[in-house]
């Protein structure tokens, strides 16, 4: 009887381990393992590659070029309320850039101010956009989002990574979306997230997020049969950025 007990005694613990583990897993899914990884790398000559191509030149309390880069390494992560940003010296830019190359610049351009890190972007062959990234929920609420922060109908962690699959365009600085999947952590966001309604509320906010930029005009921003995001707008050509 007692070597039942005993046998009973471990399976429970086995049992116990093995939902802690999956406790702990799907914890960690949300952001502490990272995001999906899709396959995209870059490497400095990209993102220098993308700066070029925008025509951008960014000056960091007072710091550019390699000095700037130099330091972007250990940039702690900055609100921009803290900050002035000066945007300037517009032009109408058409380019195109790789996967890679969008993103290295998504990553690297502002990465103290930028609320999604280690982001990752594609074109499918049928023209279907990818995006995975740890996005920080806490930030994205006090800089951009702090008049609905409260409405969000669903519980968020202060970090999270997220993954998308679906069609996306901008046009005249309006986003259009049709998205196929979108899963915050492990988790797939329900399919009543995913109807008309709730599309169009993601259509009116999520603009925010690039039109922070003043004077911002994207033309259009779609993607080619060659697996490249496709952009045509008008857009500053020098940016400082001072502590207030």
């Amino acid at each position: 009887m007692s070597s039942e007990k005993g046998n009973l005694k471990y399976v429970l613990l086995a049992a116990a381990v093995v939902i802690l583990g999956s406790v702990f897993w799907v914890y960690a899914s949300f952001s502490i393992l990272g995001p999906k990884d899709l396959g995209v790398e870059y490497t400095h000559e990209d993102y220098l590659s993308a700066l070029e191509k925008t025509g951008m030149q960014i000056e960091f309390e007072g710091m550019t070029g390699e000095e700037l880069e130099e330091y972007k390494q250990n940039a702690e992560k900055k609100s921009i309320n803290d900050y002035n940003f000066e945007f300037s010296d517009y032009e109408r830019k058409e380019f195109t850039l790789t996967a890679a190359e969008s993103t290295a610049l998504l990553n690297e351009i502002a990465p103290g101010f930028w609320w999604f890190d280690d982001l990752q972007v594609k074109v499918l062959p049928d023209g279907t956009m990818e995006g995975s990234s740890t996005a920080d929920i806490g930030r994205l609420k006090t800089d951009l989002y702090s008049d609905v922060a409260d409405d969000v109908p669903l519980p968020l962690p202060d970090k999270l990574n997220i993954y998308s699959k679906g069609r996306i365009s901008v046009t005249n600085n309006q986003l259009s979306g049709d998205p196929e999947s979108f899963y915050l952590g492990p988790v797939s966001l329900p399919e009543k997230y995913m109807e008309e309604e709730s599309v169009d509320v993601m259509e009116e906010y999520f603009p925010r997020i690039y039109t922070v930029v003043p004077g911002l005009e994207i033309t259009s921003l779609d993607s080619n049969e060659n697996g490249e995001f496709v952009f045509d707008g008008v857009i500053p050509q020098k940016v400082s950025v001072t502590k207030k």
